[in-house]
């Protein structure tokens, strides 16, 4: 049943988005548990747990959600509860908060931790400010350049 009053109606969005990037912000520490496994990769995977996952967290308050999200942000978390490698796993610790962001019509680059990119990050250039790459496909999946 839908509310019939905006406010209950907003009310119930923001709170199912924040369930949903409750369980989110959950499945990502269990990937980064898998990922610490990688002894080699330790410092790399809390590097990278470090950088994201505060900006993850605060994908919790936001605009109301486009349609779909909260079933995309589920498939996503059931995705990533798939993986059993841990090298995998550290592949995806970077991955996930934007697949996460795009389902809400957010973004994690520019928001709280995302700017504590590992030294590996910051030697590749991956630091650089939220939306000045015009070769992210994040951007164009967002949309931003049309």
């Amino acid at each position: 049943m839908v509310p019939s009053s905006a406010p209950d109606r907003y009310a119930r969005c923001m709170s199912e988005r924040a369930e949903a990037i409750d369980r989110a912000v959950a499945a990502y520490r269990a990937l980064g548990e898998l990922a610490e496994t990688v002894e080699d990769e330790w410092q790399y995977v809390i590097d990278l747990s470090d950088a994201y996952e505060p900006g993850l967290a605060a994908l919790a308050d936001g605009p109301e959600q486009p349609p779909g999200a909260i079933e995309a942000i589920d498939e996503a978390i059931e995705e990533i509860g798939l993986i059993t490698d841990p090298h995998k796993a550290i592949d995806w610790l970077s991955t996930f908060p934007h697949v996460i962001a795009l389902a809400v019509g957010g973004d994690v680059d520019g928001l709280p931790g995302a700017d504590q990119a590992s030294g590996a990050d910051q030697a590749s250039g991956a630091d650089e400010a939220a939306g000045d790459d015009d070769d992210s496909p994040f951007r164009a999946l967002l949309r931003r350049d049309r």
